[in-house]
């Protein structure tokens, strides 16, 4: 099966914020040229490094978010330079920029250069904030993103004492990946429908794509005026204290059992779980038989749970929880998910090439139906070391046109 994006040209300017959309593009088949500036992009410095070596060459988050793609050297404070640039994007279908709200004009490819030099083109600029607004300009992290995005605002601990709970921000960059993902979609889309004439650009800012990532909060407080508190381990919730739901088991692990929403259905299988385990519990007590009730004695409940947890594996309680319908799971942590059986079944790491050739383990995609550069058996596999494809995509720029190339 030929690749989705083959033949699609894209080239790709970015600081960071979006090299995983240049990954999914070039994944998908596109050839995603990266430019990048003699000492190297900067975000070939982001450890951690494989070896510990911070040489340009070792960084596995580089080696991650540039997977297949080509790398190109250009000083832009250089004329000559700085037209081979403007070669490349009149050459390509797709500007992918990452370097601020204005940062493609400051290498000399404003909206009106932009569409001399390529009309039909889409530019997907990816900016913390986007284009516009009175924050267009401010600077942005994973964590500042999270912040403001309101996600950090529905995590973190229980409220102690009356004093407020404590705020968490999750690790992960999911600003960056999620944000990457909706740019690498509206790109694919506005390539089916380019302008004739004109460029297309698109505008996308990580401070929206994670505002709109939100769950309950934001529905609560438009919908019935209402501000949720932050609960360990749960779901933010407009009730104070809201059931537990997280028990250590007794291999050590813990066990996410949601106890809300404890229908009549669910609540059945328990017990009969409960009493086919041979497991002491009072649960068959009238005050726990409707809905309302159990809710109102809810502490009795989590009790139980909790010492049933506490004499059982996490793994096997998960198991058995599916086998009941019942939406309760093993917390992973990071290691359990890498060695996860299910995950490696269905062949979701892959294997990339690290900087000495030994092959580096990998996340894959979250997607099977759809050939990638991973299952074509063609291709790099790998990401570009610094330059390496520099005279091989001038010569193409020359061979296209001649007359350009002087």
């Amino acid at each position: 099966m030929s690749l989705p994006l083959a033949g699609v040209r894209v080239v790709e300017l970015d600081d960071g914020d979006a090299q995983y959309t240049g990954m999914l593009l070039a994944i998908l088949g596109a050839d995603v040229v990266k430019v990048e500036p003699p000492g190297g992009a900067p975000t070939r410095s982001a450890g951690p490094f494989v070896d510990g070596i911070d040489d340009g060459a070792h960084s596995l988050p580089f080696l991650h978010y540039n997977t297949a793609k080509r790398s190109v050297v250009l000083d832009l404070a250089r004329p000559g330079d700085r037209a081979t640039l403007h070669e490349l994007v009149a050459a390509a279908d797709v500007l992918l920029d990452g370097l601020g709200p204005d940062g493609a004009a400051g290498v000399g490819l404003d909206g009106r250069t932009l569409e001399r030099l390529a009309p039909g083109l889409v530019h997907v600029v990816v900016t913390p904030f986007g284009r516009t607004g009175p924050w267009r300009d401010y600077r942005s992290s994973d964590v500042v993103s999270m912040s403001l995005g309101g996600v950090t605002g529905q995590t973190g601990y229980d409220a102690v004492d009356d004093e407020p709970g404590t705020p968490i921000t999750p690790v992960g960059n999911q600003p960056r990946h999620f944000g990457g993902v909706l740019a690498a979609v509206y790109a694919v889309a506005a390539l089916r429908d380019r302008p004739a004439v004109g460029v297309r650009t698109i505008d996308v800012a990580l401070h929206d794509s994670i505002a709109v990532s939100t769950e309950i909060p934001v529905s609560v407080w438009e919908f019935g005026g209402q501000e949720v508190f932050r609960h360990t381990g749960r779901h933010a919730s407009a009730v104070m204290h809201n059931p537990e739901w997280q028990f250590r088991c007794a291999d050590g692990g813990w066990l996410c059992a949601l106890t809300l929403y404890l229908n009549d259905r669910r609540f059945a299988a328990v017990l009969d779980w409960f009493d086919g385990a041979g497991f002491a519990h009072d649960l068959h007590a009238e005050r726990f038989v409707a809905e309302a009730d159990r809710v109102a004695n809810m502490p009795e409940i989590v009790a139980a749970i909790a010492r049933f947890c506490a004499e059982r594996d996490s793994v096997e309680l998960f198991h058995e929880a599916q086998r009941r319908a019942l939406p309760w799971a093993r917390v992973q942590p990071v290691a359990a998910v890498t060695a996860d059986p299910h995950l490696h079944d269905r062949d979701f790491f892959t294997a990339v090439e690290g900087p000495d050739g030994t092959p580096l383990p990998q996340p894959g995609l979250p997607w099977r139906g759809m050939p990638t550069v991973f299952t074509a058996g063609t291709g790099r596999v790998r990401a570009p070391r610094l330059g390496e494809d520099t005279a091989e995509v001038v010569s193409e720029l020359r061979a296209a046109d001649p007359v350009a190339g002087g």
